[in-house]
């Protein structure tokens, strides 16, 4: 190590030494995908992992009597009859007002195989574990079966992320 004519270090130098001494270490945190989207207005996300494919908007949906108000219809896709459930009732949100027109997120949870009707899908992304944050003790009693974490983004509001087979399982009971 050289030291300038004034017994200083230069910039360089002191920040060399600052990188050796410290030892920088890359290490990649452990994430989750999840997909973003919105329901009555409110942000929400599943896990990557249980969303099979996101089904344009324009996919049509088929009315089947005598189903539960929670069951949008069924659809045909690719030689498969998916059902379309609408979680609005399941997690205590205001049914939507205009005819169901968003994206479709096929789902895989619990045994059952099902697309969710969304009304806008915001974004699928990686966040690492650490910003998944416990739901806290003010959620809303309808949420708080389905719902396992919340996660900030830095811009705009936190988004609940829910339990695919929580969600199914109070499906399959009747409960929406």
């Amino acid at each position: 190590m050289t030291v300038s004519d004034h017994g200083a270090l230069t910039l360089d130098q002191a920040l060399n030494e600052y990188d050796a001494a410290t030892g920088v270490v890359d290490v990649e945190e452990p994430s989750q995908q999840l997909v973003l989207f919105r329901l009555a207005g409110q942000r929400f996300a599943l896990p990557g992992s249980a969303v099979k494919e996101i089904i344009s908007h324009d996919q049509p949906v088929y009315f089947v009597p005598g189903l539960p108000a929670s069951t949008e219809g069924v659809l045909h896709l690719r030689g498969h009859i998916e059902s379309v459930i609408l979680p609005h009732a399941l997690l205590g949100l205001a049914p939507p007002t205009a005819p169901a027109s968003g994206m479709i997120l096929l789902v895989a949870a619990a045994g059952i195989r099902s697309g969710v009707r969304i009304e806008q899908l915001d974004d699928v992304c990686d966040v690492p574990h650490s910003l998944l944050k416990a739901p806290p003790e003010t959620l809303s009693e309808s949420l708080r079966p389905f719902v396992s974490a919340l996660w900030q983004p830095e811009e705009g509001a936190a988004a609940a992320l829910l339990e695919p087979e929580a969600l199914f399982d109070a499906y399959q009971q009747g409960l929406g």
